[in-house]
């Protein structure tokens, strides 16, 4: 690979959209694995650093935050972003008004292959990465544009270190862009990018948060681990009297139920401004046990109309990163109303 001098870089810098540098990749592969259970993702570019999105059925959203000190470099440029966003905008939303249009603008939205995504970042150290890197050369498939060569003979693919990755993405109608290396061997990535779907909006912060407590994700991942896989749904309450938390499940293999005290051991904060009990797919809340199993803690929140929200708190080499799931309760038919929108039953 050749070496840019400082007055290239500059230039590199000001014609493209969105640079960053990794000095290790796998902070960036656990994070994005954690969400990795759909294929495509929105991924979400802005000043203050990446939010990779994905949802399923309709009734989970799953958000990955990349927070700018996780990179090494981080450069986006807002202008020449706002320049080339600013024309699909208003193709897309002919009625929009100007201010909305600049506003929106000012971030990047693009949908990517997450699979391939994850694929291309684990080259060096994934369960195929030797069969990857056998044989130098290039290959087009599902999206992707690969180029790997060595710059030296000595790096056997066996002595593993960290590998680092630069990013760069150019704006809409381009591909994005990934160099990985590790001991003097180089893969050159490129991912076709596409234009995104409107996202669901489960509106989790359009009303007010009754419930929230922040629990030690040690404590939770004994309760997942003790679920009866059978079960088609799981119980959540917070109460504001004994037991304060509790989650309960009934299957084949009969019931099995979780309580916790606000013991500072267990709960760093406990807040219930409302007491609820709330049903949710079993199957949908188990797809957070990736992030669960990486997490130090767990804030758990629950907004008026019963949605719950899982933010796990994940430590990093530089700092502490979150992933966040929102989940839609299951509603009684005798209970929906005029909230048939938010059932996913």
């Amino acid at each position: 690979m050749n070496t840019n001098d400082n007055t290239n870089d500059v230039e590199a810098a000001e014609d493209t959209v969105f640079m960053a540098k990794l000095v290790n990749v796998r902070p960036l592969v656990n994070m994005l694995k954690t969400i990795g259970f759909r294929p495509r993702a929105i991924c979400t570019i802005s000043s203050s650093g990446i939010v990779f999105t994905v949802e399923d059925a309709q009734c989970i959203v799953a958000q990955a935050y990349l927070r700018t000190t996780l990179f090494s470099t981080f450069d986006y440029n807002v202008q020449l972003a706002k320049e080339r966003n600013m024309k699909r905008l208003a193709e897309i939303d002919s009625e929009a008004h100007g201010d909305e249009v600049e506003a929106a603008s000012e971030i990047t939205q693009i949908s990517l292959p997450l699979d391939n995504l994850i694929e291309c970042l684990s080259l060096f150290y994934g369960p195929s990465s030797s069969s990857s890197l056998s044989a130098p050369g290039s290959n087009n498939q599902g999206g992707i544009q690969s180029t790997t060569g060595t710059l030296g003979n000595a790096n056997p693919l066996d002595l593993r270190g960290a590998t680092t990755a630069h990013i760069a993405f150019n704006g809409p109608g381009s591909d994005f862009e990934l160099v990985l290396e590790e001991r003097g061997i180089i893969s050159m990535c490129r991912l076709a990018t596409f234009v995104p779907e409107v996202p669901v909006d489960l509106e989790f912060s359009r009303f007010p948060i009754v419930q929230q407590l922040i629990i030690r994700s040690e404590w939770l991942r004994d309760a997942f681990n003790e679920l009866d896989p059978t079960s088609d749904a799981v119980t959540l309450s917070i109460s504001s009297t004994a037991p304060y938390f509790r989650i309960s499940t009934v299957g084949n293999n009969g019931s099995t139920e979780m309580t916790y005290s606000k013991d500072e051991k267990i709960l760093d904060s406990f807040f219930c401004n409302e007491e609820q009990e709330n049903r949710f797919k079993l199957s949908q809340i188990l797809k957070c046990r990736q992030a669960l199993a990486m997490s130090d803690k767990t804030k758990i929140r629950v907004n008026q109309r019963g949605f719950l929200s899982f933010q796990f708190m994940i430590p990093t080499d530089v700092d502490v990163s979150f992933v966040n799931f929102v989940y839609a309760p299951l509603l009684h038919a005798d209970e929906l109303g005029d909230a048939a929108l938010y059932t996913n039953s």
